[in-house]
């Protein structure tokens, strides 16, 4: 069975759903009960079969309400690999329309991270460091205490610090190097693996 783009459909059940979401089974039969999940493709006498790349862009993009108590285990990291389709399903903006980076764009790397501002640069680093994984912008604010009195929103403190990303745009001819995908309170931003690569060899060139 093929995805409508041609590509194999990978199947998942309920107990492939709570390694997922890192739930137990009854969590998760009510978290997929909800309006705004993953709908089923099928139901067999197993259970309810869904998309299983569905549940990871849901999964990705979902963040715990505030009150709700946390698991005695921390989540892992989600990684999304160069080919991974929920690239194309960024929350982007008109920074992501330009020119795509190419493998030879050295010069217009060097460009772009000399355009931005160092708390800037600091963050973009940051993401870079660890290409394809997804990084919550509260995880983001908290390593580099940009709201130290907590009275502002994360997502708001940290478009304030990543202000200068239009102009560093306009000076490599770029789109942004990075992705960035609505999740519930905030925000969850990654780099490609083949971005990260093409910045570290051209910043150490």
């Amino acid at each position: 069975m093929n995805r409508p783009d041609g590509r194999p459909l990978r199947l998942a059940g309920v107990a492939e759903a709570a390694a997922i979401y890192q739930a137990d089974k009854s969590q998760i039969r009510r978290l997929l009960a909800r309006d705004d999940a993953p709908q089923p493709i099928d139901t067999i006498a197993a259970g309810p079969i869904y998309d299983r790349e569905d549940l990871e862009h849901h999964a990705a993009t979902r963040t715990r309400k505030p009150g709700r108590p946390k698991k005695d285990k921390e989540q892992p990291p989600v990684y999304l690999d160069d080919a991974h389709p929920m690239w194309d399903k960024h929350n982007g903006g008109p920074g992501h329309d330009g020119p795509d980076w190419k493998v030879d764009d050295h010069a217009q790397a060097v460009a772009y991270y000399q355009a931005l501002s160092k708390p800037a640069q600091e963050i973009f680093d940051y993401l870079r460091a660890t290409p394809g994984r997804l990084v919550s912008c509260d995880e983001i604010v908290e390593r580099f205490n940009l709201n130290p009195d907590g009275t502002k929103s994360s997502p708001h403190v940290l478009a304030g610090y990543m202000n200068t990303t239009g102009r560093a745009c306009e000076a490599s001819g770029r789109r942004f190097p990075f992705y960035w995908w609505e999740a519930e309170g905030g925000a969850n931003y990654a780099v490609k693996q083949s971005v990260a690569d093409l910045f570290k060899a051209a910043l150490k060139a």
